[in-house]
């Protein structure tokens, strides 16, 4: 959360759609009502990487206050929409127990299976590349709108309601060189910014997920979240407004199994 909390979220169990949970290798805010994450944020650089294991099954999370609304795995299972990480278990595959640690039911969305297997995950791909190439990024990703397109037809929520089912996933990465710390004064306007806006729709996504570029202020007014806060006014506003431009190569074979 070096860049901000994107919602104010609080660790207020009566603010329990907005509730801040920091965990050792992520931080996120969890939507009650939604049964899913309003946002996860995460850095990802060369030493987070590694060939650390899938875990085989999906986690509750028992850290949630009593009286939460605990998805289980289950709630997905059937319903045409894979269990989607928001922070991929390869962004935290150096160890046994950060990859497994992604494996948590407040870390996953319902997304559309060509959604989350092609076009995002060839994005998680290329971010892991820029990693391994050097830089140093500051990644947030989340829900947006209701509604989605699944495997087996259209859905606005699962399990009875208590899951909704988001019309768009987005990210936000912030993509600065590796000097080997997390430093807000690393971070300044001439840096890379990538957005995304991905509909979760099964019939609008393939593998190239670069025409689903924008600017971050794009995502905050569709979401009503704000990116960058712990940034100086003049580099929070220039990297609200960029959109990037630079050349994508061709997507690559991915070896991805997906969350169903």
């Amino acid at each position: 959360m070096l860049l901000g909390n994107p919602s104010a979220a609080t660790s207020d169990a009566a603010n329990s759609d907005n509730y801040l949970m920091v965990k050792p290798y992520f931080a996120l805010s969890y939507d009650n009502s939604a049964g899913e994450p309003k946002w996860v944020s995460w850095r990802l650089c060369n030493a987070d990487l590694g060939n650390a294991p899938r875990k085989k099954t999906f986690d509750p999370d028992d850290t949630l206050p009593a009286g939460f609304n605990v998805i289980l795995t289950r709630d997905y299972s059937g319903t045409g929409f894979d269990r989607g990480h928001m922070c991929d278990h390869s962004d935290r595959a150096a160890t046994l127990d950060s990859s497994y640690s992604t494996f948590i039911m407040t870390n996953i969305v319902p997304q559309a299976p060509n959604n989350n297997r092609k076009c995002w995950a060839q994005l998680e791909n290329y971010c892991r590349e820029l990693a391994r190439s050097g830089d140093r990024l500051y990644i947030t990703a989340g829900p947006a709108g209701r509604g989605g397109v699944g495997g087996r037809g259209s859905a606005d929520t699962l399990a009875d309601g208590r899951v909704l089912v988001p019309a768009e996933t987005w990210k936000v990465i912030v993509v600065t060189p590796d000097r080997g710390s997390d430093d807000l004064s690393n971070i300044n306007a001439e840096d890379r910014v990538i957005a995304v806006d991905v509909p979760n729709d099964n019939n609008q996504c393939g593998e190239d997920w670069s025409g689903f570029r924008c600017s971050p202020a794009t995502i905050e007014s569709q979401t009503g979240l704000h990116f960058f806060a712990g940034l100086p006014d003049d580099v929070r506003a220039a990297l609200d407004a960029k959109v990037d431009h630079q050349f994508i190569p061709l997507p690559r074979p991915l070896f991805h199994t997906s969350g169903e």
